[in-house]
This record gives C-alpha cells, structure tokens and sequence, in this order.
C-alpha cells in the first residue's frame, strides 16, 4: 500500500515534502512520481498540479488529496479518474497564515499606511482622521473554512464583518451573511475592504466585473487571496484609474506567473504578491493529511471533501 506524491511546481523541495509523509505515516511507502513503482500498490494520490492524465494509470487509487486549500488545479485535468473523493487541505498553519496576510492588509489600507507612504515620499507630515475599527465594515466573499476563520478573528479586533456565499448556511456567530445572487449587490454596498477568498468555478469566473465594482462603497479596498479569476482584471484596473476603488493587495493572479507586461505590475494603486499568503508547511500539511488517509482507511469520510457545487 503506498502513496504517490506528485507535482509539477513545487515551491518546497520534493524530498522535504516526501520525508515529511514518510514521517507522519510510517505505516506507508511513499512514493514520488515518476517513480512510484507497481501502479497497483498506489492507493492514494497527494498533489499539486500534477502531470494531466497520470492518475488514470493506478487502478486501486481511493482517493485524491490536494496539497493545497484550492483543488482547480485537481479537477482542472481532463483525464481525471470518476468516482474518487478528492479532499482539500485545511490545515490549521495554512489557515492561520491567510489570516496573517489579510490582516496585514487591512491594517495597511484600515489605518491610513498606504497614504503615509505616499505623504513620505513627498516629505508631507498631514495626520488622516482615523476611523474606528467597529465603524470599518470588512466584507469576505467565501465562508468556508478559510474564510470563516478570517472572519472570526476579524471579529476579535472588533471589525464589523459581513459575509458572502452561494448557498445558505448555518449560524455564522457575529458575521452578517448574505447568499445568492439575488443578495450580492447588498453585501458589496456595505464593504469598505473586499476580502476574496472564493474557489473558482464556472460560477464564480468573473463574479466582479465593472458593474459589481461599482457597487462597492466610493474608496474601498480590494484584497484577493482566492483565485485571480474571480475579478476581472482590466476592469478592476478602471475602477482604480477612476479612484473608486483607492487599492488593491493582489495574491492571486488570472494568469500565473503574472506576465511581465501586465499593468497590474506597475500600478501605483496595486500591490502584487506572488500567491503566498497560504503556503503549505509541510510537517503540518503531512499530518493533516495523514489524518485523513487514515479515516477512509477506516470507513470513515476525510474531511473536507471537494464539492463540485459550492466549489471547495
């Protein structure tokens, strides 16, 4: 019984990665494509990007385990094996590191940073008017796990904090949630700092385009740590050119690396990161996912399960 570990970009060493699932589950050969040995001793799959179509080839393969929170670069192959529960990694350490990097981002814009700088650069010494942080609505397009704990700790620093999804959900504690289609445009009206962490879908590809960025409130914050598709690009561009949108801190990418003669490289209003704000700790992300090889082991459902119709 083994496990395959298999990619085509990795941002840590393959060995750092295999050694760490060796050590979490010893019980298991783990294997690195291409060299996993007899295809029908594979009997699960952990990767990220993987070469399109490879999976087909292991006949005894339960299930497909992604090495990130995003699972596109999974179901994007399509070659893709039918029938098999593909998980996603929420891992506590990857989870917290999104928060880091929002909250990063909503200090800067929340507290004036960005203006500073500017005023620095020009030897200008003028104090902003501060705003409180109950009076600074956050709004986060994407309650599941990662977006739900973003918005908890939001919460915390006493932020007012709306949410946004496709389908309805439980209680969301103190988080104002909104759903549907029919709900977004009263959500975006209230968000002064637009979190995006949406999968994306056929159903979220371009979700905001130029008549949803206008509905935000006049000098607002954009943050996208979901997926690049979500905004359109050149229309975010405009609304920044017109200043209704003052900024926007950019992770995540319709085109990845982002190609040198793109403007959103030398904006003045951009802020560019090259898709790290949730990048998976592979000691932590090893026993996460150790832990659910070992519930289907036992007849059990891993968690959490790809859902082809939220998204993630």
């Amino acid at each position: 019984m083994s496990i395959l570990l298999a990619s085509t970009d990795f941002w840590e060493d393959m060995e750092v990665w295999s050694s760490a699932l060796q050590e979490a589950m010893p019980e298991m050969d783990v294997k690195v494509y291409p060299d996993e040995g007899d295809v029908n001793d594979i009997e699960y799959a952990v990767v990220w990007k993987h070469p399109r179509g490879i999976l087909n080839q292991y006949p005894n393969l339960k299930a497909i385990l992604s090495l990130g929170a995003g699972v596109d670069h999974v179901i994007s192959d399509p070659e893709l094996p039918e029938g098999l529960p593909i998980v996603r990694l929420v891992d506590k350490k990857l989870t917290h590191e999104m928060f880091l990097h929002s909250l990063h981002w909503v200090l800067h814009f929340h507290s004036d940073q960005y203006l500073y700088r500017i005023q620095q650069q020009s030897r200008e010494w003028i104090q902003q008017s501060s705003v409180q942080s109950e009076d600074r609505t956050i709004g986060i397009m994407g309650l599941g796990n990662i977006g739900k704990s973003i918005g908890d700790s939001l919460v915390n620093l006493d932020f007012n904090v709306v949410g946004w999804g496709a389908r309805p959900k439980n209680s969301l504690g103190e988080i104002n949630y909104y759903y549907g289609q029919e709900q977004l445009a009263v959500f975006l009206r209230q968000s002064d700092i637009l979190i995006n962490v949406l999968p994306l879908t056929e159903n979220t590809k371009n979700i905001l385009t130029k008549n949803e960025l206008k509905l935000l409130p006049e000098g607002s914050f954009i943050i996208n740590i979901g997926r690049g598709g979500i905004i359109n690009e050149s229309d975010l561009l405009s609304a920044l050119d017109s200043g209704h949108i003052t900024a926007a801190a950019l992770d995540v990418f319709a085109q990845e690396p982002l190609p040198e003669n793109n403007s959103l490289w030398t904006h003045p209003s951009v802020y560019v990161t090259p898709h790290i704000a949730g990048q998976s700790n592979p000691g932590s992300a090893a026993k996460t996912i150790a832990e659910n090889i070992r519930l289907i082991e036992m007849g059990e459902a891993p968690y959490p399960i790809y859902s082809l119709n939220s998204g993630y």
